[in-house]
């Protein structure tokens, strides 16, 4: 199974970091290639977080893609861990986690990995390609989110 990995240091508090990690709704407004994220039902309480179903739609208009899935997300505000999981829609399987650590002299090592296989091997190949030329632009949003955010809640 084809894995992303990206690890950058961001200039906010774990705690900012990890709140905007785990605001799985709020993707859409700041993530790449996401044209929509919606929470499914209900969040359960579950240990130091949650859980709850998430669908999102991701997009890239110059190749005409359009896919939506539902992935399982388990967050944990103590290890400040977020896990998606699907095998919905265009995916045979993903696993994306989000892992938020404190960074040595401040701030917060940031974490994303996914590890995805799609059913179609066209969508496998078109993903695949996007998804390593995107990996900047979602950690740049990332941070440009989290700093917002801790500005704005005055965590920095």
């Amino acid at each position: 199974m084809p894995q992303f990995s990206k690890t950058q240091r961001v200039a906010v508090h774990p705690a900012a970091a990890y709140a905007v990690a785990a605001d799985v709704a709020a993707y859409k407004d700041f993530l790449p290639m996401l044209l929509r994220s919606t929470i499914r039902g209900g969040r359960e309480k579950l240990g130091n977080g949650e859980t709850f179903l998430a669908e999102l739609v991701v997009g890239y208009d110059k190749l005409g893609i359009k896919e939506s899935f539902v992935s399982t997300v388990v967050t944990d505000a103590v290890l400040r861990t977020v896990s998606a999981t699907s095998s919905d829609g265009p995916l045979k399987s993903l696993s994306a986690n989000w892992i938020v650590r404190d960074a040595p002299g401040g701030g917060s090592d940031v974490t994303i990995t996914i590890d995805y296989s799609f059913s179609s091997s066209l969508m496998q190949l078109a993903f695949g390609g996007l998804l390593e030329m995107a990996s900047g632009k979602i950690m740049s949003a990332f941070e440009a989110r989290a700093v917002a955010m801790a500005s704005t809640v005055g965590v920095g």
